[in-house]
């Protein structure tokens, strides 16, 4: 009966660990790092997450006074890390699960700016030379605009692939050297296949968007034909896109593939959906209709961080944001798209807010046709002016240094302008914006006479904004360019004539 028992107990024993899930093969990775010349405040890096890398999804970490920093990951699989400061790219880290990598960015070098010491030490260099390696230094549309004025399909996929092949020749050299790991192949060979089947779709697509004002290239036929082709020979469905940083933008020409030409739905269509203000809704469902599992919680996450980032504080995205959680509530990604979406609650409940007292909203906008116009009502004898528009993310970025700008502005008896050049779509919106950021100065948007006056100004340079000058009470220009708030102590030597 005994013997009974324990063998009992045995099998019981052997049962138990059967049902023990397997154990991840998650491991801790690290990169000492040195940044010379002007040392940033946080240096930023995207965070894997199940080895999908996003330039969204990321953490930061503050060199000290020498420029010393560490980055500690844990990682079950090859992965892209990026490091970068704000949207400047610093390089990529090909990283590994247990590897120690040595990084030196040199932020003033013309040349060999980031060098990595480490496993793949040849590969690595190799991929950071790759101008299409991420979004932050290349994108699809890059690419395509070298074929923007061929006409012959054949030739486009044969360019296309023959550029593919070249980048990985090289890798392939190297792996057959023994100068890199299968699996730093593997990833950068996945990476590379993905982004020029994207940079076909964008092909693709942009004839679609000619054929409006009948300016495409390709015959309908041909670019519709070049798109469907690029997804069936690089699908979607592959689990490994995941893992190249261009799965959102591949998958977003998809989505674009199936509204517009498998579901022929017309721009007219998109054009009343966005007029009643459910663009992302609408966004969304395709993907659902389109997407399962994994790829749609990491798509619709993406999306949801990208559309927030742009600042346009659509009470939309929080609604999708609350969704989201309802269907993915233990999602890694939650965190990244909340800090996104607490300024855009913030926007809306700012807006119950009375506007700030050193806020002036110009009277009659249709009588002031120049900037002469403009300058003459503030009855100042400078002024300094802001161009801008509430769909520009640099001129956003510009408020966040406002305080300081306004102290300077007044111990140097100068008035502040701000010219928006907004067209009557976005009023709404640029009354909202003036209040969220709380825009002290003088404000007017610009009709069209307003408009061609600032760009006859502008002259033959290109027209960009945000766009910053100095005038006097006449309305003359002093200076056609004036630094940025950000730049605070230039803009106060360009004040002072130094």
């Amino acid at each position: 009966m005994e013997k009974i028992m324990k063998k009992l107990l045995y099998i019981l024993i052997i049962l138990l660990l059967g049902c023990v899930p397997e154990k991840e093969n998650f491991q801790e990775m690290t990169i000492q790092g040195k940044i010379t010349g002007k040392i940033p405040e946080r240096i930023e890096y995207t965070i894997p997450i199940n080895g999908i890398s996003y330039v969204g999804f990321e953490n930061a970490v503050q060199p000290d006074s020498l420029g010393n920093f560490t980055i500690s990951l844990v990682i079950d699989k090859a992965s892209f890390i990026e490091l970068s400061d704000g949207h400047k790219a610093y390089g990529t880290i090909i990283a590994e699960p247990e590897m120690n990598y040595d990084v030196s960015i040199a932020v003033e070098e013309k040349k060999n700016k980031f060098t990595i010491k480490g496993p793949n030490q040849k590969g690595q260099d190799l991929y950071n030379q790759n101008p299409n390696r991420s979004l932050l230094t290349g994108h699809f549309e890059v690419e395509a605009t070298k074929y923007s004025k061929d006409s012959i399909p054949k030739r486009i996929k044969q360019n296309l692939e023959e550029s593919r092949e070249h980048t990985l020749k090289t890798y392939n050299d190297l792996l057959s050297d023994n100068l890199i790991s299968k699996e730093f192949y593997e990833l950068v060979s996945i990476d590379q296949h993905y982004f020029y089947a994207g940079a076909q779709t964008s092909i693709a697509l942009l004839n679609y968007l000619l054929s409006e004002r009948k300016m495409n290239f390709l015959t309908e036929e041909e670019y519709t034909d070049l798109w469907e082709e690029a997804f069936q020979s690089n699908p979607v469905s592959n689990p490994a896109l995941m893992r190249s940083p261009w799965f959102f933008y591949y998958v977003k020409s998809y989505l674009w593939y199936k509204d517009l030409v498998e579901d022929n739905i017309k721009p007219e269509a998109l054009l009343k959906i966005k007029k009643q203000e459910l663009p992302h809704t609408y966004h969304i469902e395709l993907a659902k209709t389109y997407l399962a599992g994994k790829q749609l919680e990491y798509y619709y996450a993406a999306y949801l961080y990208m559309e927030a980032i742009s600042q346009n504080y659509e009470k939309e995205l929080v609604r999708l944001f609350e969704l989201f959680k309802e269907a993915y509530p233990s999602s890694e990604y939650t965190q990244f798209i909340a800090s996104e979406i607490i300024p855009i609650i913030a926007f809306h409940r700012k807006q119950d807010e009375e506007l700030n007292e050193h806020t002036y909203i110009l009277e009659n906008p249709k009588d002031i046709n120049s900037l002469k116009d403009a300058v003459h009502k503030l009855n100042a004898q400078r002024v300094y002016v802001d161009i801008w528009a509430t769909w520009c993310a640099p001129c956003k970025k510009e408020f966040e240094y406002n305080s300081r700008l306004y102290q300077l502005l007044e111990n140097e008896d100068t008035a502040m302008l701000y010219i928006s050049v907004d067209k009557d779509d976005r009023a709404e919106k640029w009354m909202e914006m003036i209040k969220y950021y709380q825009l002290e100065g003088y404000h007017i948007r610009a009709n069209e006479k307003l408009y061609e006056d600032i760009k006859r100004l502008r002259g033959e340079d290109r027209f960009g904004i945000p766009w910053h000058f100095l005038m006097d009470g006449e309305g003359n220009i002093i200076q056609k360019y004036m630094s940025g708030p950000s730049e605070i102590n230039t803009l106060k030597k360009q004040l002072q004539g130094n």
